[in-house]
């Protein structure tokens, strides 16, 4: 009996791992980026088609392309801070490119040499990595790509481009200069109202996950915001109040589904009517929203809308300013000091060392196999190479199968188009897919930038259809060079990095529930978001671990149970720091120290693979009761034979009030 449920079990684990690579992340499509993506690409292009003037017009486009996929939303400022940023890596990669082009095997030496000093700086930060990617692929592009325009203007047309493509971007600044935080704030309410919406069902946990990082971002957008301006702002003052306004809403709702109420829908209604007032900064006039719940049999609800009146109205006193009670915004580092104070670490060696290798090789197969245009191998490699943006082998074989679609494509323009104008509609319509496509999915993304890619370079360096085809095998050999040199060799270190993980998320909560029942109100903020950013993180990489090989995805799959019994720990530290029973007294610092102490010596256990503390968790006092019932549950899944012997195996359903 065991090897038939062997295999039941190794194909069920091979369906996971291929819906893993296929799944898509929802991702909402907003018409004016579509727009927007496409008069970046497309009016350069149909200008240089009229003048006759396709191959600069090429250049514009290309530099208007790091524009679209370097904009992450978010406040117009920061906005134009990494898109300016990546504009200019992008610029200043292709001129480098064309200084060292034309010198055979110095100019392969000199540009990886350029794409590793990029790619060090890029782990500075998210800004400097989404920079020196395109840093690295343009130094890849200028090095190989030649062109009948003089040696400057390829690199300027490049930065107009980019100009271009970054004043598309920014044009909504002028009109609406709050529009983002606004949002923020408004999404934040309707992830509250979704968990309204879930409470009393097996989707709790996932809803209150998505509101706190809605708050999180929301209050980030906000401070980030405040920090910026020049004097005092009734408008982002106002914003504060009404994200405020969520705290006493979400304590009441967060009680009722402890206590197993499940919560009407009309509750949900509330909180999405709410949130489209705040979007369209409209009067809020809750009282009918007020009398809705009360005829809902939600008074608790009803009484908390009620005190989040005076936040949600504006009757607030004036001399007091909401945004003075939040912990302002941390200042970015400034440059000068980061390059001066930066010590790579051994994951970052590591990194490196890998991509170097990849990049030799790359160049090493592309001339011994005297591949056409194989500038198009390392380019691939470094684009796939890249740990920032997930799993460097899901994006191997998401890259493949996504090129096969994007190559398809562009050979079949290529043969029919006979005037430029099949081109130019192809290249605006893939465009305007590109900021929805890149949300999504790894491999759709790759289907869509290719044909992009391949039609406007093809403008610089003209091809037919078999050129096309030829991508295929570029595609191909730069994926194996990834999985073979830069991926399974040291496949071990990456399943280690998932205890890592795991391990320093226990030592993040162990420090949020150490200091977050003596912090001020002003910085509980920063230590909540810390903890819950940390679970984030692990939450990532353990949904990257799963499309990993089975060495790796095994053992991710091991660790969810601790994951969501992690989760609940932080819920538990925070309901008991923000709502504790009236007349219950404040645990002692000794006494929450003692069980920050547990969490520690669990996460110690991890790191090193020790078992943990065999003895059960008892709660120092009534406060932390369920904090350290919490921490039992946690220390029971690590200890528990299951665990050990079966990883994987499912934890214990939670009650379907579990928040």
């Amino acid at each position: 009996m065991s090897r038939p449920l062997n295999r039941r079990g190794a194909r069920t684990s091979n369906m996971r791992w291929l819906m893993s690579l296929a799944h898509m992340e929802p991702s909402p499509v907003s018409r004016w980026v579509a727009l927007r993506a496409a008069l970046a690409i497309g009016l350069p292009s149909a200008v240089g088609l009229a003048l006759d003037q396709s191959a600069a017009a090429a250049l514009v486009a290309l530099g208007a392309l790091p524009a679209i996929t370097g904009d992450n939303g978010g406040p117009y400022r920061n906005r134009a801070l990494s898109i300016g940023s990546t504009v200019f890596g992008g610029a200043l990669g292709y001129l480098l490119g064309n200084l060292v082009a034309g010198y055979g095997l110095l100019t392969s030496a000199a540009m990886t040499a350029l794409v590793l000093i990029a790619s060090l700086v890029g782990t500075f930060n998210n800004i400097a990595a989404v920079a020196t990617l395109q840093f690295a692929v343009y130094v890849i592009v200028g090095a190989s790509l030649t062109s009948p325009l003089p040696p400057w203007m390829p690199s300027v047309l490049v930065g107009v481009g980019g100009l271009f493509g970054l004043a598309l971007t920014l044009s909504g600044w002028v009109v609406n200069p709050i529009a983002p935080e606004r949002a923020a704030v408004a999404l934040a309410y309707r992830k509250l109202a979704a968990m309204f919406a879930a409470i009393g069902t097996s989707r709790t946990m996932a809803a209150r996950r998505d509101m706190e990082a809605a708050m999180t971002t929301a209050y980030d957008t906000v401070l980030a915001a405040r920090g910026r301006a020049a004097g005092p702002s009734p408008r982002l003052s106002r914003l504060a109040a009404q994200l405020q306004a969520c705290t006493p809403l979400t304590n009441a709702a967060l009680s009722l589904a402890r206590a197993g109420r499940v919560l009407p829908p009309a509750c949900a209604r509330v909180m999405n009517r709410l949130a489209d007032r705040v979007e369209n900064d409209a009067d809020p006039d809750p009282g009918d929203d007020i009398a809705a719940l009360r005829r809902a049999d939600m008074p608790q609800l009803a009484d908390a809308l009620a005190q989040a009146l005076p936040l949600l109205d504006g009757a607030k006193p004036p001399d007091t300013d909401p945004l003075n009670a939040l912990t302002p915004v941390r200042p970015r580092t400034p440059w000068r000091v980061l390059v001066r104070t930066y010590r790579p670490g051994p994951t970052t060696v590591r990194y490196l060392i890998r991509l170097g290798l990849c990049l030799v090789a790359a160049e090493a197969v592309a001339l011994a196999a005297s591949l056409p245009r194989s500038y198009w191998v390392p380019l691939i490699v470094v684009v796939i190479f890249k740990p920032n943006f997930g799993s460097v082998f899901a994006r191997a074989l998401q890259s493949c199968g996504g090129s096969v679609v994007g190559v398809a494509i562009s050979a079949t323009v290529l043969a029919v188009d006979r005037s430029g104008i099949a081109s130019l509609l192809t290249v605006a319509l893939l465009a305007s897919l590109l900021p929805w496509s890149i949300r999504r999915n790894y491999g759709l993304f790759s289907a869509i930038l290719v044909p992009i890619l391949m039609l406007l370079i093809g403008a610089l360096q003209p091809g037919t259809w078999a050129i096309a085809l030829a991508r295929l095998v570029d595609v191909g050999v730069a994926a194996g060079i990834v999985l073979l040199v830069g991926y399974l060799p040291w496949i071990r270190i990456e399943r280690h990095n998932l205890d890592h993980a795991v391990s320093a998320a226990m030592d993040t909560l162990a420090a949020y529930l150490n200091t977050v029942f003596q912090a001020t109100p002003a910085s509980r903020h920063s230590l909540r978001a810390s903890a819950y950013a940390r679970l984030s993180d692990l939450r990532i990489a353990l949904q990257r671990g799963l499309s990993e090989p089975r060495l790796v995805s095994r053992r991710a799959l091991a660790w969810w149970p601790v994951e969501v019994a992690l989760e609940r720990v932080a819920n538990a530290i925070s309901d008991t720091a923000w709502s504790l029973p009236v007349g219950q007294a404040t645990p002692s610092a000794a006494q929450v120290a003692a069980l920050a102490e547990t969490l520690h010596a669990m996460s110690v256990a991890v790191e090193h693979g020790t078992s943990v503390c065999a003895d059960a968790i008892t709660p120092p006092s009534p406060a932390l009761a369920d904090v350290a019932a919490e921490i039992e549950a946690l220390r029971a899944t690590l200890a528990g034979p299951d665990f050990a012997a079966a990883p994987g195996a499912s934890a214990p359903k939670p009650p379907i009030h579990q928040v």
